[in-house]
């Protein structure tokens, strides 16, 4: 999905937490360290932290700018700023303002693409690429600043996709719109496109929805997962990599709280606070220590309490109930804040194909994973970090960044970022 989650709470940030409370015994010890003695563990953990650079100075301040703010590709109009240029620190979204935002999702298979939506008091608004139609409001052409999506009100959840995106109204009923040449507008066709929106239909209520790069996923309101649209990479996780053009349900799948879906894989939170993931793999996304794709969900290795999921395009956070973040998946640009001896672009980084806790982002209060960069929003700060070829970090320039950068100072008042499915554009709300 996500680019964004609906309504993230507004926590409280807890005071910075001394080593030895950051470093207290986790509930399930990963393989690297079973068997270690716990202090051993404690003094490689501890050398950890310490090799962490301090953060860079704020490259912008932005306080008492109400707007949404983007940053970063802008050559399809995503910036919403009026212009089809790059900006390499946060600009304002045209005549659209934070306090009347509830939910930005933005989408895309790449900067190329990249199209975005928000959720404005119950009604949908759209900008960016629009050559499928993904925007919704009956054409093809771009827009490079927000507009109204037609047939949508009662609006409670919205996602954007590759190329398509959805909408969910409070009775329950889905819509979708855009690209379908895998059937992921769910309407039981394939290889055509769709300018408005349509609902989708064969689902009972539904209380969420997400859209990958090439698919469509429902949580229903009995528990249940449906997926629809293209299956190669087991994505749609119903045993086998065929596609399809009407809601299928996920295999094995109940009493699920929450979903999100990456590019071409998905995550699914259970009711008891685990994680399930299924579809491609290559990059360990899938957290279960192997990189072989699967049509099936699958555990997540040793997470537990979990409170928030979310899925990037190849990499993955999720939030503890005590506040913890933990991530796997594709970590060539440092996505997932490991300390490295050399930070410079050509030392080789780890993928993890299981979850690596991340004490940086202890205490954030709303993370999104974005294509290879990650942004997180605390009380009141914004930090960014990972890749940064289009200036998606929001820091003034285009080096990419292994360890996280201030760019919003305190009193920026954001409550939840968003960040592009496969594209290179960060949004602050």
């Amino acid at each position: 999905m996500s680019r964004s989650r609906r309504d993230p709470a507004r926590t409280p940030l807890r005071a910075p937490h001394p080593v030895s409370t950051l470093l207290r015994a986790p509930r399930s010890v990963p393989a690297a360290l079973r068997g270690r003695p716990l202090a051993a563990a404690l003094l490689t953990a501890a050398a950890a932290l310490t090799a962490v650079p301090a953060l860079a100075p704020a490259a912008t301040a932005n306080e008492g700018n109400p707007t949404v703010l983007s940053w970063g590709a802008g050559r399809t109009g995503q910036l919403g700023n009026g212009t089809l240029t790059d900006s390499l620190s946060p600009s304002s979204v045209t005549s659209l303002f934070r306090g009347d935002v509830d939910q930005v999702s933005a989408g895309g298979t790449s900067s190329s693409d990249s199209f975005v939506l928000a959720r404005t008091d119950k009604t949908v608004k759209s900008w960016g690429h629009n050559s499928s139609g993904q925007l919704g409001n009956g054409g093809n052409s771009n827009q490079a600043v927000p507009t109204t999506v037609p047939r949508l009100d009662n609006i409670e959840d919205i996602a954007a996709g590759g190329q398509h995106a959805l909408a969910l109204n409070s009775s329950g009923q889905v819509f979708s719109w855009g690209d379908n040449s895998y059937g992921q507008l769910g309407n039981n066709r394939t290889g055509d496109s769709r300018t408005v929106p349509d609902r989708v239909q064969g689902m009972p209520r539904v209380k969420q929805i997400s859209a990958g790069c090439d698919f469509s996923l429902a949580l229903l309101e009995n528990g249940k997962v449906y997926a629809w649209g293209r299956g190669i990479h087991g994505q749609l996780g119903t045993g086998n990599r065929a596609t399809s053009s009407v809601p299928r349900q996920v295999v094995g799948l109940e009493n699920i709280a929450q979903i999100d879906a990456g590019c071409h894989h998905a995550l699914a939170l259970t009711a008891d606070d685990t994680v399930k993931a299924w579809g491609y793999n290559l990059y360990g996304q899938l957290g279960n220590s192997s990189t072989k794709s699967s049509t099936l969900p699958v555990d997540v290795d040793w997470i537990e309490g979990v409170s928030d999921i979310e899925a990037g395009a190849h990499h993955n956070y999720v939030k503890t109930s005590d506040s913890h973040v933990w991530g796997w998946g594709n970590n060539q640009y440092g996505q997932l804040l490991e300390s490295d001896e050399a930070f410079d672009a050509n030392v080789s980084r780890t993928n993890r194909t299981a979850p690596v806790e991340i004490p940086r982002l202890q205490g954030v209060q709303h993370l999104a994973a974005g294509a290879r960069h990650g942004v997180a929003v605390t009380a009141d700060d914004v930090f960014t970090w990972g890749h940064n070829g289009e200036g998606q970090l929001g820091n003034g320039t285009t080096v990419s960044r292994y360890e996280s950068v201030k760019i919003l100072n305190q009193g920026s008042a954001i409550k939840a970022v968003a960040v592009s499915l496969g594209g290179n554009t960060t949004y602050a709300y």
